[in-house]
């Protein structure tokens, strides 16, 4: 990736990076506790002239970390003032987990909007705990990958006041997307690890049936697909292009 951008907004400098190619651009927003350099494996595996474009949210990676209270829509926002600061008429959004829950919640509110691949990028939080079987959240990463991935999401959660970072993580758990999907109107891949599957999972992850959702298992994986199967995701990002 180059280009990197610091786009200044009244909670601090969002930092942002953009990539030559051509074609419609994916925008990759993390989870917790992770930031834009967990996406550069799947960036990587991706074609040469693919546009690529990250950025950190709030707190996270060489973003600043706000002072004042923030909710999960306000990260919404700011994807789509970085959506119009680079003057993009259409975008496709790749978000792992949370940034898969603040993928829909740009486009819920923005006709560039294109597609969605959501990599566990939940509904609901409910459905994180309670859809899988237990024992599958790592999936098959190394213990010198599972402790990289604890400290960084250690170490961005230091950065917060407590008081600020609860105010946001309830709005987290009060987010509800099925309404959107439910008459979604955008091509949406649903991408999930495989592993901890069981007879209740597809219920429970309450994806509701619309013929614009694609859902896809990885097998063999867990919650942090981007970390432990970038070539996979990667195709399934090419694959997501090519059908539009």
């Amino acid at each position: 990736m180059d280009s990197i951008t610091y786009l200044t907004t009244d909670w601090g400098d969002m930092t942002c990076a953009d990539s030559d190619g051509t074609g419609i651009p994916l925008l990759f927003l993390h989870g917790t506790g992770c930031d834009s350099e967990d996406w550069q494996s799947v960036i990587d595996n991706l074609p040469s002239n693919q546009r690529c474009i990250t950025l950190d949210f709030r707190g996270h990676g060489q973003s600043s970390t706000p002072n004042k209270a923030f909710t999960i829509s306000n990260l919404a926002n700011d994807v789509l003032k970085l959506v119009d600061f680079i003057e993009i008429d259409k975008i496709i959004l790749v978000g792992h987990s949370l940034g898969g829950m603040v993928a829909i919640a740009v486009a819920r509110n923005s006709a560039s909007v294109t597609g969605l691949v959501l990599l566990e990028g939940w509904t609901s939080l409910s459905s994180a705990g309670s859809a899988f079987d237990t024992g599958r959240f790592y999936g098959t990463l190394s213990q010198t990958e599972i402790t990289k991935i604890q400290k960084k999401s250690t170490e961005t959660r230091s950065r917060f006041e407590q008081s600020i970072w609860g105010n946001f993580w309830s709005t987290v758990k009060e987010f509800d997307a099925y309404s959107y999907l439910e008459y979604a109107s955008v091509p949406i891949y649903e991408v999930f690890g495989g592993m901890g599957r069981n007879e209740t999972t597809e219920t429970k992850l309450r994806i509701p049936p619309n013929p614009n959702i694609q859902t896809i298992w990885v097998e063999n994986a867990g919650h942090y697909l981007p970390h432990e199967c970038p070539a996979e995701v990667a195709k399934i990002c090419v694959d997501f292009v090519e059908t539009l």
